[in-house]
């Protein structure tokens, strides 16, 4: 699931990407190193910002998550679905800090389960809203918005690795029972810089509006995604 069409400055960290996929939907990507992988899979592609209605429709049919996406509004409505329609879900993060003198800072890299009723990504301080906001308008609205206009910012492929690799061991363990703890929940945060390896315990606030029998845990189809999917999908 994704909007996006590839660009030059994707290259070096789109997996199996070349030149002449430059302009496609990176959907057509993944579709296409899957396929390779496994001739017999069955694929669906939505390409679509995650809070469109459609693509929420096939969001709430899954049975397990994988939030790549490095905007707070796909933050938001991944974990609205996982909290409302009791969904787990697993984000992978990188993070390559750089100060303006050109000095990389601390690189981490985070594999975080987001799983129903623990504290959510709004707990822990993980989606702004006032980046939220400034997402949710038309393109153009969100240049306007911001004071510094966005440069591409990139990634590099074995941090990627780094992150995709710990979740996808972890949902192989988790579907087949085989975690010695079913009662570890945290992230893991890696740290290439100084080779060391971090688990993070979710927070939860009392009163959360998503991830508490109080707001909106379980609410599925009297919830606020399954509202904005009955919206029409504008051509």
């Amino acid at each position: 699931m994704d909007n996006e069409t590839v660009d030059a400055t994707n290259l070096p960290r789109l997996p199996a990407a070349e030149r002449s996929d430059v302009g496609k939907p990176k959907t057509d990507l993944a579709a296409r190193n899957a396929t390779r992988a496994n001739p017999q899979i069955r694929l669906t592609t939505v390409r679509r910002r995650v809070e469109d209605p459609e693509a929420l429709r096939e969001l709430v049919r899954c049975d397990w998550i994988f939030l790549a996406a490095d905007s707070h509004s796909a933050r938001h409505w991944v974990n609205a679905v996982v909290h409302e329609f009791l969904i787990p879900a697993t984000q992978v993060a990188v993070k390559i800090p750089v100060s303006p003198d050109g000095e990389v800072g601390q690189i981490h890299t985070a594999t975080r389960l987001i799983a129903p009723g623990i504290g959510c990504l709004w707990c822990n301080g993980l989606i702004d809203s006032t980046e939220l906001a400034i997402e949710m308008h038309p393109e153009a609205e969100r240049q306007q918005a911001r004071y510094v206009p966005g440069i591409p910012a990139p990634s590099v492929m074995p941090f990627n690795t780094l992150a995709v690799g710990e979740a996808v061991t972890h949902f192989l363990l988790a579907s087949a029972s085989l975690h010695e703890n079913d009662d570890d929940l945290g992230s893991v945060i890696h740290r290439p810089r100084t080779r060391e390896r971090h688990l993070q315990d979710p927070r939860q606030n009392t009163h959360c509006r998503w991830c508490t029998s109080t707001g909106n845990l379980g609410r599925g189809a009297n919830g606020e995604v399954a509202t904005l999917q009955t919206v029409a999908t504008p051509s």
